[in-house]
């Protein structure tokens, strides 16, 4: 089968599709002396008939039949490769890395991912959980975009804001703060333990903040934080879209905080997509950023600077 070629292939597949030579004549403007031509040369290569055409119409063999899923997934890997390859020659990237906040459900986002797939179906896609560091990496550039809290964003970055998310106070229902009535006071806070979420890279002794208690232990994830809460080792605080369905089950319940940092909630925090000024994503990145503040619903009126 040495020099089976890729329009044989379409021939084969647009026969199928068509329901007969004639057919495919019509569909690939050809003559049907060379799509009878070129089916017989395919056969030949094969070894052995694709079609019986003892009927009217021929109809796939047993061979046929086997092939023919093979034969449409080579038709679209070549169809994808060209367009890759086109995409590539206009400056269209093999990957965006994107950069997405443990604080965000990726649920918010599945929608936008999925349209940018469909979009740009040869373009890789690298997502990058992470609690801290995506700033930086958006400013060192080994992120295109990312979604994050806007929270001591460097001045490199342009934002637009996409979403809030509050922060609550949780514990296990077992945690001596969820047995008692009324408001958490600030006292009641600062006797138990606290389990905070801390970058990695912080000096020890370095500001705190949103630490409330005397005791803490110290995490650098979301996922070992809820994880410890859940078993009731201490409380904290988390975004409420991670914990609703804990809540809803019973797992973990809302601490009713009478106070926090000088406030009578705790903070309501704001989800932005972030790009470094200085560094501007190519076109499938630009279509995602674009589409992330369209399906946000702010537009390019958001928050930006």
């Amino acid at each position: 089968m040495d020099s089976l070629t890729l329009d044989q292939l379409l021939v084969f597949v647009t026969a199928v599709d068509e329901g007969s030579f004639s057919g495919a004549s019509r569909a690939l403007n050809r003559g049907q002396t060379a799509i009878t031509y070129t089916m017989q040369k395919l056969e030949d290569q094969i070894g052995t008939p694709l079609f019986d055409r003892s009927a009217y119409r021929p109809t796939l063999t047993p061979t046929g039949k086997a092939l023919l899923p093979r034969a449409r997934r080579v038709l679209a890997d070549v169809n994808q490769l060209r367009g890759q390859a086109r995409g590539m020659v206009r400056g269209l990237e093999a990957e965006v890395r994107f950069g997405l906040s443990d604080m965000v459900p990726i649920a918010q986002l599945t929608p936008t991912l999925a349209a940018f797939r469909a979009e740009f179906p040869t373009v890789a896609l690298r997502i990058v959980r992470g609690s801290f560091g995506l700033a930086e990496s958006l400013v060192e550039g080994d992120l295109d975009l990312a979604v994050l809290v806007g929270l001591d964003l460097p001045n490199a970055l342009d934002r637009n804001r996409l979403s809030t998310t509050d922060l609550i106070a949780v514990a296990a229902p077992s945690h001596p703060l969820a047995g008692r009535e009324g408001p958490i006071t600030t006292d009641m806070l600062r006797e138990e333990l606290q389990i905070v979420l801390t970058d990695s890279r912080e000096a020890p002794g370095g500001r705190d903040r949103g630490v409330a208690a005397l005791d803490s232990w110290r995490v650098t994830d979301l996922t070992t934080k809820h994880g410890l809460l859940c078993a009731g080792l201490g409380w904290g605080s988390m975004p409420e879209p991670l914990v609703a369905a804990d809540i809803a089950a019973g797992r973990l319940v809302v601490l009713p905080v009478e106070r926090w940092d000088g406030s009578d909630h705790l903070p309501r925090l704001d989800v932005v997509v972030a790009q470094c000024r200085e560094r501007a994503p190519g076109p499938a990145g630009a279509a995602l950023l674009a589409a992330l503040i369209r399906d946000a619903g702010e537009g390019p009126g958001g928050v930006s600077r």
